[in-house]
C-alpha cells in the first residue's frame, strides 16, 4: 500500500514538472527570423484584409460615371433667405410706387393693371451669384427644363439655359443665377420639345454667364441629353 502511494506521488510530481514551471524560471525568447520575411508577409496580409477605398469620394460612383445632383445642391448656405429678403424688399418698393401713382394709374386703367412695357412693368432677377464649389470640374447629371435662346426651325442648339421648372425665364422673374445652368454643346444638339423635362450630363463649372433671358452662375459642357422618364407610359 505504501509503495502505491509513493508511486502516485512520484507520478504527480512528474506531471507538475512536465506541465508547469517555477514562477522565477527565465522566459525563453523566440529565435530571430530572417530580416524582412515576417514584415513582408504581415504587410501583404494586412493589405489584403484592409477594405478597398472607393473609386470616387462618393460611395458607389465608378470612375467616369456622372454624379447625380439636384437643384438644392447648388444653393449655398443662406441663399434662400437672401432670395426671400430681396423679393420682400422689391415688392414693398413696388407697392410704394404703385400707391404714389395710384391716381394716374387708375385714370389710365380703371382695373388697376400695369400696362405691358410701361415703367411699372418691370421684374428683376432676384438672387445672387453665390455658388457651391463642390462639383467644380466633375461630371454631373441633373434633371430640369431647357430654355433656348432662339427658336430656329431645325431645333438644334449649341447653347441654352437649363432651369429647375417649366417656363422659367419665359415668364418673369427668372430663377436666381445659382439656379440656372448655362449649357454649351460643341456640335449642337436637337431638342424637339422644350416643355418636357430632360437630364443633362457633362462637365460642371461656375462663372457669370450674362444674357437677356436669365443670368447663370453655373455651366455644363454637355456630354449627354436624355429625356426624363415619366411615371406613366
Amino acid at each position: 500500500m505504501l509503495t502505491s502511494v509513493r508511486t502516485a506521488a512520484a507520478f504527480a510530481a512528474l506531471l507538475l514538472f512536465a506541465c508547469g514551471k517555477p514562477a522565477d524560471a527565465p522566459v525563453a525568447e523566440p529565435p530571430p527570423l530572417p530580416e524582412g520575411a515576417a514584415t513582408a508577409d504581415f504587410d501583404a496580409a494586412a493589405d489584403h484584409a484592409a477594405p478597398q477605398r472607393p473609386a470616387s469620394e462618393y460611395w458607389g460612383l465608378e470612375p467616369g460615371e456622372a454624379l447625380p445632383i439636384i437643384w438644392g445642391d447648388l444653393l449655398p448656405a443662406g441663399a434662400e433667405e437672401e432670395l426671400a429678403r430681396q423679393q420682400a424688399e422689391f415688392y414693398a418698393m413696388l407697392e410704394q410706387r404703385y400707391q404714389a401713382n395710384a391716381t394716374s394709374l387708375h385714370e389710365a386703367d380703371p382695373l388697376g393693371t400695369i400696362a405691358e412695357g410701361s415703367e411699372m412693368d418691370y421684374m428683376p432677377q432676384f438672387g445672387t451669384f453665390d455658388t457651391v464649389e463642390d462639383f467644380d470640374g466633375m461630371r454631373v447629371r441633373i434633371p430640369g427644363y431647357v430654355v433656348p435662346f432662339d427658336f430656329n426651325p431645325n431645333k438644334t442648339h449649341t447653347e441654352f439655359l437649363f432651369v429647375p421648372y417649366m417656363g422659367a425665364c419665359i415668364h418673369t422673374p427668372p430663377p436666381p443665377p445659382n439656379q440656372i445652368i448655362f449649357v454649351r454643346v460643341d456640335k449642337g444638339v436637337k431638342i424637339g420639345d422644350i416643355w418636357v423635362p430632360y437630364y443633362v450630363e457633362g462637365s460642371f463649372g461656375r462663372g457669370r454667364f450674362l444674357n437677356d433671358t436669365g443670368d447663370a452662375a453655373y455651366s455644363i459642357d454637355l456630354a449627354k441629353l436624355e429625356p426624363y422618364p415619366y411615371p406613366y407610359p
